[in-house]
């Protein structure tokens, strides 16, 4: 159903995307939510920018409560090639996986909800860092059977690129892994890719909307979400549209009025535990849906395999750039998501490229042959080389 917003409305909508400081964007979302029609067809919306409202005023809360305006002790800056928050219940093991995979610095401890706020770890995979994030571990409500997820931890499960969840081996681990997702549902998080969906990624300067993979039946045109776009205040930005999308789901992706589709994979610990042993296969039967790997992270037994899992997992490409006449490319690659385009590419490092390019000259798993002559719609794949030749 569509949201009817006013133009009254999508003007504080742009205004709280633009707010300088939380206690502006609060005003703004405030004053947005007024304005949103109460009808059935906008009751996920309206609990979407509740929620909004209620991690605003926490943070608020929380700055006021430090001396010399520090940072909150729940913002985690992103570092890396992507950020990923480790979540699961408590002892399940998250600060012993933290320790395991990266340099963090950890406290293993006895008692249950010991980690209080994220802490964060960079991983090495190959040539690259993935930023990890051990997350507090959700409030068990025994009486509701389900798992209630702090303010501050929804915020960064909406804003990270992917998920591991780790369950107890020796701890019923079925019911930790249907409790973790019915949490994840609550809060509008899926693990499970939709086959429709519309992602609006923003971009500096162009002064254009482009629009990249429309669905097959032409429901939408350029013009069309070109205009909706420019309604909210938006002029510069790729439109991604995956199936048979219409304009609610446009207009859905701009007010972030959607269930976010988190790239997930399962991790099961405790294998070293005779009963984490005899619980591995039902486990793995139950979490055939994902990616999973069994692991110890007393004894590392496993561990080494979670690397490739989650980068394979995370829709991850690197791309080496080479300048031309240059017989070697840059050891050190960009991270870019599949289906990114050699002008995608060229416009991330830097516009003025973008703008000039002529052609490009590709070597790797994507290219017919070494140094095949490309245009700028070319979709690169994981370990190709590119030389790009503006004019």
């Amino acid at each position: 159903m569509p949201t009817n917003l006013t133009a009254e409305a999508k003007a504080k909508w742009q205004q709280a995307q633009t707010a300088n400081n939380p206690r502006e964007k609060l005003q703004t979302l405030q004053e947005f939510l007024s304005e949103v029609p109460k009808h059935k067809g906008n009751e996920r919306l309206r609990a979407q920018v509740k929620t909004q409202i209620a991690e605003l005023r926490q943070d608020i809360i929380e700055q006021r409560g430090r001396r010399g305006g520090g940072r909150s002790l729940w913002s985690v800056e992103r570092e890396g090639a992507a950020q990923v928050m480790i979540f699961g219940a408590t002892k399940s093991g998250k600060s012993s996986l933290l320790g395991a995979l990266t340099n963090a610095h950890v406290e293993v401890t006895s008692y249950d909800y010991s980690t209080r706020y994220p802490a964060p770890g960079m991983l090495q995979f190959e040539d690259i860092q993935i930023q990890l994030v051990e997350l507090p571990a959700p409030t068990h409500l025994a009486n509701e059977n389900r798992y209630a997820i702090q303010t501050g931890s929804t915020s960064l499960i909406r804003q990270c690129d992917g998920l591991i969840l780790i369950v107890d081996l020796s701890n019923d681990p079925t019911t930790q892994l249907d409790l973790i997702l019915l949490s994840l549902e609550a809060i509008h998080i899926s693990t499970r890719r939709a086959q429709t969906r519309v992602d609006i990624v923003p971009e500096k300067g162009g002064g254009e909307i482009r629009v990249a993979a429309l669905g097959s039946d032409e429901l939408l045109s350029h013009e069309q979400i070109s205009d909706l776009l420019h309604s909210y205040g938006i002029r510069s930005a790729l439109v991604r549209i995956f199936g048979n999308a219409t304009m609610d789901d446009v207009e859905d992706a701009i007010l972030e009025n959607v269930t976010l589709y988190k790239p997930t994979i399962v991790i099961a610990n405790k294998l070293d535990l005779d009963s984490g042993r005899g619980a591995s296969s039902r486990f793995l039967s139950h979490a055939a849906g994902f990616p999973t790997v069994t692991v110890s992270c007393l004894t590392r037994q496993g561990v080494e395999g979670v690397g490739h899992q989650l980068f394979s997992c995370l829709d991850l490409v690197r791309v080496y750039t080479k300048e031309p006449n240059e017989p070697k490319p840059s050891p050190h690659p960009f991270v870019v998501h599949q289906g990114t385009t050699v002008r995608e590419l060229a416009r991330s490092i830097h516009s003025d490229l973008a703008e000039r390019y002529r052609y490009s000259r590709l070597w790797g798993p994507t290219s017919k042959f070494a140094g095949e002559r490309v245009g700028p719609d070319h979709i690169l794949g994981d370990r190709d080389i590119v030389e790009i030749h503006t004019g």
